[in-house]
């Protein structure tokens, strides 16, 4: 660790809040937490240059959560109190010291910095803005959300029916073994596989929080990389194997179409949840997470990068491509859980002939071999937690 030259850089190169500097007992404070990083997780230098700053920031991260469940920081660093505030302590210090690598590499001359006026002693300026609510802005109104839509809709993708037909099938020939398998591993089946579910990998769901990313990149090990209620966490490429398998041939290789993403239609982690707003619910059946959603082609769209994701928000455009999903794919499965059923349509103006729609997408005869390369990822997942 360059100790002086990131003081002097402190003082001299770099501005908090407001372009205020850092005060003498502040800049001593963050050498001294940098110093100590420095000291139980190898040079920062060398972490800057190789790009493992960014890990050891992830590991300096310990959320409420963690501190709740009682999990040990992921960081060598002694604290002695507060794990929480101790860990967010030394993360501000260590993004300091990224942000002075970054202006000024090792090896390299002393940059030119500017002169800072620095503050006297006896006190901060006060700032004589009034506090204030967020002013309010006019929204779109009905008429103009539904022109939007006109015009975005043409351009969303949806996956061919038959394609989804051959998915449901294979999961009801593999429902009863899969569901056993899932409860003896502690996991809800009708998360994943409720009747006639198209869930395209059963037990994989997106990674949520810091925790969970932590594991997904293999930084926790052991008790605390333990899942809840999956089999494995996903990095956003297993939905999109399906659609790779049958417009491509083969699996996913972290590049989709061109100018197009792909969307989530309803919600599928569990913090956060939009399913009462999207859906009605179904009184006196059990209501299940909806991890499963994540893997459902009938719950993904390609959408143009040029537009907004209608499916970010909450509003008669999610309900209108649900309604979508439901017309495609109604009759060859649920393409959510019993409890759940899509909201019909708020006017005449939203009814799903009122719109422009692509034509399907996707080869059934690809369909195949995306099942064996899916059944052989989720019998190795099974064998290897079974162990």
């Amino acid at each position: 660790m360059r100790k002086c030259e990131f003081i002097d850089w402190l003082r001299h190169g770099h501005t908090g809040k407001q372009g205020a500097v850092l005060g003498d007992s502040t800049i001593a404070a963050r050498a001294a937490n940098c110093e100590t990083v420095d000291r139980y997780e190898g040079d920062l230098d060398q972490h800057a240059a190789n790009g493992g700053i960014v890990d050891l920031l992830m590991r300096l991260t310990y959320s409420t959560d963690d501190q709740e469940r009682g999990l040990p920081p992921r960081h060598r660093v002694p604290i002695d109190g507060d794990l929480r505030t101790g860990s967010a302590t030394l993360k501000s210090a260590i993004k300091l010291y990224k942000q002075f690598c970054m202006e000024w590499p090792p090896g390299a001359p002393r940059p030119d910095f500017p002169e800072t006026p620095r503050l006297p002693v006896t006190g901060k300026p006060k700032s004589k803005a009034p506090s204030a609510a967020w002013p309010t802005w006019s929204q779109p109104s009905d008429s103009e959300v539904l022109a939007l839509a006109r015009v975005v809709m043409p351009y969303v993708r949806f996956l061919s029916p038959e394609i989804v037909a051959a998915i449901v099938q294979d999961n009801e020939s593999h429902r009863q073994e899969w569901s056993a398998a899932f409860a003896g591993l502690g996991i809800r089946p009708e998360a994943y596989l409720w009747t006639r579910s198209p869930c395209a990998f059963p037990g994989v769901r997106r990674y949520a929080g810091g925790r969970e990313v932590a594991i997904y990149r293999g930084h926790l090990k052991d008790e605390a990389a333990r899942l809840e209620q999956a089999l494995c966490l996903d990095d956003n490429d297993c939905p999109k194997h399906v659609w790779s398998f049958t417009l491509r041939g083969k699996h996913f290789q972290k590049k989709g179409p061109i100018g197009y993403s792909l969307a989530h239609l309803a919600d599928h982690k569990s913090h956060g949840n939009r399913s009462d707003l999207d859906f009605e619910v179904v009184d006196g059946l059990n209501r299940t997470e909806l991890f499963g959603l994540y893997s459902c082609p009938t719950n993904a769209v390609f959408i143009p990068n040029a537009m907004i994701k209608p499916t970010d928000f909450a509003g008669p455009m999610r309900n209108l491509l649900l309604r979508r999903a439901q017309a495609l794919y109604g009759e060859h499965c649920e393409i959510v859980p019993e409890w759940l059923k899509v909201r019909p349509a708020q006017s005449d103006d939203w009814q799903l002939d009122a719109f422009t729609w692509a034509d399907t997408v996707g080869d059934a005869n690809g369909v195949a071999a995306f099942l064996d390369y899916r059944n052989k990822l989720l019998s190795g997942l099974l064998d290897r937690l079974r162990q």
